[in-house]
């Protein structure tokens, strides 16, 4: 019987609501290269498409892998070296953990979906934070989960208060996520600031997904991992990937660490029930994982001042143009910018963006599309082009904001 006009197939209604801003908007700037008009794009953190390539070191060794005939399935948790290698490079930063409490993942995407799927119920809590990285609402929603946001604070660093995330603790919260250096921010989060949110898990026995996928990523201070206040007492899931660190995000390799297991063995084990039922993730890169653990220092030194200097050249020319400011952050490679809605004839942060696509095929993201308020004006700029490319992109966002003051 052929189908009648009226819809069949209705999508779940947890995915209703869900929009992913970074991709989302690109459908905007596709429309535009459609009538032959050249976006920059500054909305997505992919290296790759500004020049950036892994060591040759990583490059090598998957190469040498699938040569080498290793195209089949790795083992559910991951290979048995990368798992140490992994494990070694992590108690040597202070995260406690062990080659059996490694998971290698689908990116460090599928260790986040990994960890919610095994420890969350309809109606369970995770305090994450807003703004924040979108995927973590979409796994939740997924989930029928409940997403409880505790504010990062654009007055102290983006930063989060202690005492209102313990505020917004329920019964019903199982998870409290941080992000470390932080996406969409950039802002890296300091020792105290750390060992309150440990303890804020320990007092009320939450387990804590530490994502710090942007830990090498940091630009004059010493990046200090959230599992080392743990002690015994606190359950900490690090999420971390070759994708930025390691300038490979197509490789799709990232690991969960867990520290303190003993805390959480029906979970665990959970863990790699799921594990075991999506096979392996990519095999050729896992022959990788130890190249990346042995690294030699300088690839990390020459990349760091090359985002550096990016980084310096956006602050400054951001913040010297009028209705502009930005932070000044410490990590990762974006900035959260700020434009004066109250002075300009812009409704929300999206509308800026677009108009900004439209007249000067400039991308950013609007910062509601991260959970900020779209009244407040916040967007987030990826500066990972060259130092060429920025210049040419604030001297065009200066031009289009002169039109309206």
């Amino acid at each position: 019987m052929p189908y009648s006009n009226s819809p069949v197939f209705i999508p779940a209604q947890r995915v209703q609501n869900y929009h992913y801003a970074i991709r989302n908007i690109v459908r905007n700037a596709r429309a535009l290269e459609e009538k032959g008009k050249k976006v920059t794009y500054l909305n997505i953190g992919d290296p790759v498409l500004y020049g950036f390539q892994p060591p040759e070191e990583l490059i090598e060794a998957s190469v040498l892998a699938l040569r080498q005939g290793h195209n089949g399935y790795a083992p559910s948790r991951g290979k048995k070296d990368a798992t140490e290698y992994i494990a070694g490079d992590a108690c040597k930063r202070g995260i406690q953990t062990s080659p059996d409490d490694i998971i290698i993942t689908f990116g460090a995407s599928e260790a986040a979906d990994l960890v919610c799927t095994a420890m969350l119920n309809p109606g369970d809590e995770v305090l994450c934070p807003s703004p924040g990285y979108p995927l973590y609402n979409a796994i939740i929603a997924k989930l029928n989960a409940r997403q409880v946001d505790y504010r990062l604070d654009p007055e102290n660093n983006w930063h989060p208060d202690p005492d209102e995330i313990e505020s917004r603790i329920t019964p019903r919260t199982k998870i409290l996520i941080a992000i470390n250096p932080n996406n969409p921010t950039g802002e890296l989060y300091p020792e105290q600031l750390l060992k309150a949110l440990a303890d804020i898990a320990r007092r009320h026995r939450l387990l804590i997904i530490s994502d710090e996928v942007y830990h090498k990523l940091v630009y004059g201070e010493r990046h200090i991992p959230l599992a080392s206040f743990a002690g015994n007492d606190v359950a900490v899931i690090t999420i971390d990937s070759l994708s930025k660190n390691y300038m490979a995000p197509g490789w799709r390799t990232g690991w969960l660490a867990i520290t303190n297991g003993h805390l959480i063995p029906d979970v665990h084990i959970a863990f790699v029930k799921l594990a075991d039922a999506r096979l392996c993730a990519p095999t050729a890169p896992q022959y990788a994982i130890k190249a990346a653990m042995l690294l030699r220092k300088d690839y990390t030194e020459s990349l760091l001042e090359r985002l550096e200097t990016q980084r310096d050249l956006t602050v400054e020319k951001l913040n010297a143009i009028p209705g502009i400011s930005c932070n000044h952050p410490k990590g990762a490679f974006y900035v959260m910018g700020k434009v004066d809605l109250a002075s300009l004839p812009f409704s929300s942060d999206e509308e800026f963006v677009l108009k900004l696509l439209q007249k000067k095929q400039i991308l950013f993201v609007h910062g509601s599309g991260f959970g900020t308020d779209p009244e407040d004006g916040f967007f987030r700029v990826v500066y990972l082009p060259d130092l060429s490319t920025l210049r040419n992109v604030y001297e065009a966002l200066e031009d289009f904001l002169q039109q309206y003051q």
